[in-house]
């Protein structure tokens, strides 16, 4: 998978990619993918020079590798944490290494499944795509008559869930959201037991909370927990989880509600991104960002293009067309100076997990 460099395409890859999976989100990295002219610069939180390399696109560090692409040839390898090779950059596509576990594809190859030692380990021959491995099952999809459909393998390769659904996410607290026929969304056991029966429009998977937000219709949202038993229901455009809170749009305006369902910080703002873990969340009002707290006091001004989520004590700003860094303060501890940093780190600090997470067959009868 190749994301795009521009931050707007990393924010919608939050809502169409297998996101929200806490068991490959990051909460701290040491070394951060930052883009200047031709070169890829691995900076640390000081804005020290780790290392830099002639790649056009590059992730953070998983067991200790990060996935890199080769300017020359647009093909995918792993470096160490002192920027040599590891695995050659060989692959046409390749995901982050998760649960000892990387999707791989060759030219004119099937998708893959190597080790952290570089060993193969089982190949999806018929596969179109392949996501990666999520409490011991892997997403895949086939091609048939109907179009893409999409099942789950274990980890010998076993196919434990049929490929019958039109869209699937990654299996987290041991339900995974899927989307039949009919276009509604349910949730499966890792037996592929329907355990909650396919009635929404559409559905989160589930959190560290063990709740999730699904659309019963438009304009319903409704929390759930494990059993699909409803906890609340609210009217409005658009509901996210974020930690502890929701995000709630109404109006056209974004504010946050508690657990329970009520409001504590009004709905005010044109756009908004999460607080996950952090005191401050980012809100876009009158077409510059800043920062607020938890009570809804604004905390960094109005000044950024954009801005994303902290993470790791440190929120990605805009300022003109370069990135920086600043702290809680609205300091800049690394000043804007860089054309783009990678979108698995801003993916990340988004609350979505990697950006590196699904690869496409080549293989000329499946792809």
């Amino acid at each position: 998978m190749k994301p795009s460099a521009l931050l707007p395409a990393a924010l919608v890859l939050l809502f169409s990619q297998c996101g929200g999976n806490e068991s490959y989100i990051l909460t701290e990295t040491d070394y951060m993918p930052a883009f200047a002219g031709d070169s890829c610069l691995y900076i640390d939180r000081d804005d020290d020079l780790r290392f830099a390399g002639p790649y056009t696109d590059a992730s953070l560090f998983y067991d200790d590798m990060a996935l890199v692409c080769n300017r020359a040839d647009d093909k995918w390898g792993y470096i160490d944490d002192a920027g040599e090779l590891i695995y050659p950059a060989v692959y046409k596509e390749a995901t982050i290494f998760h649960e000892n576990r990387a999707w791989v594809v060759r030219p004119d190859e099937a998708p893959c499944a190597i080790d952290t030692k570089g060993r193969l380990q089982l190949t999806l021959t018929r596969a179109s795509r392949a996501m990666i491995f999520c409490e011991g099952m892997a997403a895949f999809a086939q091609k048939g008559k109907r179009g893409e459909r999409w099942g789950f393998i274990d980890k010998s390769g076993n196919t434990v869930v049929k490929p019958a659904y039109r869209q699937v996410k990654p299996f987290t607290q041991g339900l995974a959201a899927v989307q039949n026929e009919e276009g509604m969304w349910g949730y499966i056991d890792a037996q592929g037991v329907e355990t909650i029966a396919p009635r929404y429009e559409t559905a989160e998977s589930f959190s560290t909370h063990r709740q999730a937000v699904v659309q019963v219709k438009p304009g319903t949202f409704r929390v759930i927990g494990m059993q699909g038993d409803s906890i609340w229901q609210t009217e409005c455009e658009n509901l996210v989880s974020d930690g502890t809170l929701f995000r709630i749009q109404k109006a056209g305006k974004w504010g946050w509600c508690d657990a329970s369902g009520k409001e504590v910080i009004a709905p005010a703002f044109d756009d908004s991104r999460a607080f996950g873990s952090a005191e401050l969340a980012p809100v876009k009002l009158q077409g510059k960002w800043g920062y607020i707290d938890r009570h809804g006091k604004w905390k960094i001004k109005r000044q950024f293009a954009e801005a994303l989520p902290f993470f790791d004590g440190l929120a990605l700003v805009q300022a003109g067309t370069v990135y920086g860094f600043v702290d809680t303060d609205g300091r800049y501890r690394i000043n804007p100076q860089y054309d783009r940093i990678s979108a698995d780190y801003m993916q990340q600090a988004l609350g979505a997990g990697s950006a590196f997470t699904t690869v496409a067959s080549d293989h000329a009868r499946y792809k």
